[in-house]
């Protein structure tokens, strides 16, 4: 009974976003309300640059709002909140700016996409939206977001447990958000510690080669490298090692490292690294800062 109550009152509510008919596929969580309108394809073009026009049409056709952080500078980033998370300044090279993280979750995902070959480009932290859900008005803050290689536009949530979405408000907040994000076409994900951190290998793997993200390579080792993508033949660990450094099999390992976390060539992360592991050629691939608004 209170259930039913609970949701005659939400449909009395005037909301941004519609709830979805009970046969719309859900969100992966089934605790998150769907507000999916299959009638309303999505569509990047929606998410702009604010642009003068005509008084008042911009606030009477916006879905939502959002607003970009400052980080690095004497503007503090959105991550006032979680007095007992841990906080961490990041450097990046991939993407060649400060990534401010927060959680030990968020801070391996962080890791992982600034090595990860397979993502293009990502931000932590990089901006705040502004919606309603309910006919309530909210802010929400994503912790991440990324550009995969093969297109897609992923706006990451990073919870430690499923336990981390028991507030009933909350769920209802993150599935606006989902739908906002849809209509943008963006991919809503949230992702718990235990799916970001993966096999045992795959941590072990993202450390080593993070910690070899700024290695400077001399002449030699580059040509070797850029020829190997050039050529886009496929190629085990030693061999290429082999080439790299006949007498120095640690540099060698080195320099493939580093190679990955540039996103140059592509290794399984998941499983253990040996010398019969297969190196895969990546061509260079522009993205136009897709997810720089």
């Amino acid at each position: 009974m209170k259930r039913n109550e609970e949701g005659s009152k939400r449909s009395q509510q005037t909301s941004m976003v519609r709830p979805a008919a009970r046969h719309q596929p859900r969100h992966a969580d089934p605790r998150i309300p769907s507000y999916r309108d299959p009638a309303d394809p999505g569509s990047r073009s929606r998410i702009h640059r604010p642009s003068v026009r005509w008084h008042g049409l911009d606030e009477a056709s916006r879905m939502a709002q959002i607003i970009v952080l400052e980080h690095g500078g004497h503007a503090r980033p959105v991550i006032n909140r979680g007095q007992q998370h841990l906080r961490s300044r990041m450097v990046s090279r991939k993407t060649g700016l400060q990534q401010i993280v927060e959680g030990r979750g968020h801070r391996d995902l962080t890791m992982w996409n600034e090595v990860n070959p397979q993502c293009l480009d990502y931000q932590a932290h990089p901006f705040l939206i502004r919606g309603q859900a309910g006919g309530e008005p909210f802010d929400y803050s994503p912790d991440h977001i990324r550009l995969m290689r093969n297109g897609r536009i992923e706006l990451i949530e990073v919870k430690r447990t499923p336990a981390d979405l028991a507030p009933p408000a909350y769920r209802h907040k993150i599935g606006a958000v989902a739908e906002i994000a849809r209509r943008g076409g963006w991919d809503f994900r949230i992702l718990y510690h235990a799916a970001i951190t993966g096999p045992r290998w795959r941590m072990r793997n993202v450390e080593a080669i993070y910690a070899r993200r700024f290695l400077l390579l001399d002449r030699e080792e580059q040509d070797v490298i850029t020829a190997f993508v050039m050529n886009g033949d496929p190629m085990t660990w030693s061999k290429l090692r082999d080439i790299l450094a006949p007498v120095d099999s640690r540099r060698g390992n080195a320099v493939i490292e580093n190679a990955i976390a540039l996103g140059r060539i592509d290794v399984d992360l998941d499983n253990r690294i040996t010398c019969d592991t297969v190196i895969t050629p990546l061509a260079p691939m522009p993205h136009n800062n897709q997810i720089r608004l």
